[in-house]
């Protein structure tokens, strides 16, 4: 099970110019699974069928090639009485041994364009395709009627938006259905409008009061990332990766770092897809808080156009499957009970193949207090929730959970090995959140600097990037040592009694469905972790 070292070089494929010749049997319609919403109250409302000439982008998934060896590959290479210990994969190695076959992707893209649909862009790792047409071509090509449903907006208090839903299943030839893992998203199409220019000057001054929130050498202090600094871990040498929807200004997030003590370089932005049209303050906190935290390190920001579900996947997965940074956070967290089944896998494959390349996926619990997604994925290091009450130089006076930290059993996954025995109560689901960290606005919000302005808001929105901040100081210890990346944290964290002894357990405070308690409990997994705790502790 080499890479695709030398000796094990496969020759291209040869693509054709056309499709074959299908059989009858090949060619017959069949059922597709896909990943378009129908009615939900209160999350998705029906507002009729969607015109004819509308445009849809839309996402079409293929399965992991291999996939039954995957798991035992990635169990081995985190088992620390195994040879294959933290001898992670290249991009290319994975792609060798587990990528959808060239010829499959190539197939089903010649099948696309046969039915009008322009494939604009290709997964690094050819679990994804992605193309637009118009609501008639869709209709035509799946057999459906799409419709137009408002909803709900996943970040708390934005406005609802527009998305295809459908009543019905979608059907595709055969071929397609056996090749592909159907239809992942269907959306309206992306803004074509310019992204406005920047303008302003950086700000150097700070918020009025600062104690009206927390900043970073606050949390920083609470959570022992102080004392990595002290010893010169800033994050040097790592590349740390943010996932958003669309964009930030970049003289904002100077200003938050400038204001509050911290100098570093910019973040290095790949666009996944289509330009961004607008700014959102999500994209911004998740930038200014991971980065703020691990000064010293490459800040690569993948950026979707906005933050619908087409944009998002596509943009989770690329960051992935390029294969170049250790870390990777992602706060653009939905509930999993609002997204479809293929969304949630999609995300969990792609999370899969971050464990085999050594890169650890972080991503917010939610505020819902109920499960969200990625976060539901066993490969993805779930960051809930607490209220944190910490004097001005960092010293935590107490922490609980908060009463909104996404948690729970999730609803698409089993549990996994490392959670048996851990974990009650879940029927046989993965649960979660693993870690938590300040989420509440209550004692005091976080800070972010947005369009100009010091704004204060919570949630595990900022628990996440704050997370991801120190794996990345954690990383550049380890390196220090000689020691492999931290990679996929779970399964070492929940089987290794060491590491979870630096964790400051949580032991009061609750969702309206889960309570804090000694050792694991849901609303804060762990509990509060410790920068030099983890450290001095991974193996």
């Amino acid at each position: 099970e080499g890479g695709g070292g030398a000796g094990g070089e496969v020759p291209p494929e040869v693509l054709p110019d056309e499709l074959p010749d299908f059989t009858e049997q090949e060619l017959e319609p069949t059922e597709a699974t896909d990943g378009i919403p129908s009615p939900l109250p209160g999350v998705y409302d029906d507002k009729g069928t969607a015109e004819d000439d509308a445009v849809v982008r839309a996402l079409m998934g293929f399965p992991i090639r291999n996939s039954g060896r995957l798991a035992p590959v990635i169990e081995e290479m985190y088992d620390p009485a195994s040879p294959r210990f933290r001898q992670y994969l290249t991009s290319e190695q994975w792609i060798a041994q587990f990528a959808p076959r060239e010829l499959d992707v190539h197939l089903v893209k010649l099948w696309l364009e046969e039915q009008g649909f322009q494939v604009n862009f290709t997964a690094t790792n050819r679990l994804l395709l992605q193309f637009t047409g118009t609501v008639a071509q869709f209709n035509a090509a799946f057999q459906t009627e799409l419709r137009v449903f408002e909803r709900e907006n996943p970040q708390a208090g934005n406005p609802p938006f527009d998305v295809y839903g459908s009543l019905e299943q979608l059907t595709v030839p055969t071929w397609v259905a056996d090749r592909t893992t159907g239809i992942i998203t269907a959306d309206l199409a992306a803004s074509t409008k310019p992204l406005p220019a920047e303008g302003g000057a950086i700000d150097e001054e700070g918020p009025a009061d600062v104690t009206d929130g927390v900043t970073l050498a606050q949390i920083a202090g609470a959570y022992d990332l102080d004392e990595l600094y002290e010893l010169g871990f800033t994050g040097q040498g790592v590349k740390l990766g943010v996932t958003v929807g669309a964009a930030f200004k970049f003289k904002d997030l100077q200003s938050f770092w400038r204001s509050l003590g911290v100098q570093r370089s910019n973040p290095r932005v790949i666009q996944t897809m289509e330009p961004p049209a607008t700014r959102y303050v999500e994209s911004t906190l998740d930038v200014q808080w991971s980065g703020g935290l691990a000064p010293g390190a490459e800040l690569v920001v993948y950026q979707g156009p906005d933050a619908r579900n087409t944009s998002m996947v596509y943009t989770f997965n690329e960051a992935i499957g390029r294969g170049e940074v250790s870390i990777i956070t992602d706060s653009f967290a939905h509930r999993e009970d609002s997204e479809p089944p293929a969304v949630r896998l999609q995300y969990h494959y792609a999370a899969q193949m971050a464990a085999a390349l050594g890169i650890t996926v972080v991503a917010a619990t939610g505020d819902s207090a109920q499960t969200d997604t990625p976060s539901a994925s066993p490969y993805v290091t779930g960051v809930g929730g607490t209220s944190l009450w910490v004097t001005e130089d960092g010293e935590v006076e107490s922490e609980i959970a908060w009463s909104r930290s996404g948690s729970g059993p999730t609803l698409s996954f089993d549990i996994p090995s490392w959670q048996v025995g851990i974990v009650e109560g879940s029927g046989g689901k993965r649960a979660v959140a693993d870690v938590a960290m300040h989420a509440s606005t209550s004692p005091l919000p976080y800070w972010v600097y947005y369009l100009g302005e010091w704004q204060r808001y919570g949630g595990t929105s900022f628990s996440a990037p704050a997370f991801a901040g120190i794996v990345a100081a954690v990383n550049s210890y380890r390196a220090a040592q000689g020691l492999p990346r931290v990679g996929f944290l779970n399964s070492i964290l929940y089987t290794t009694p060491a590491v979870q002894a630096t964790f400051r357990d949580v032991v009061s405070g609750s969702t309206e469905f889960f309570a804090a308690g000694p050792g694991w409990d849901y609303p804060t997994g762990w509990g509060a972790p410790s920068a030099i705790g983890l450290a001095t502790t991974l193996p």
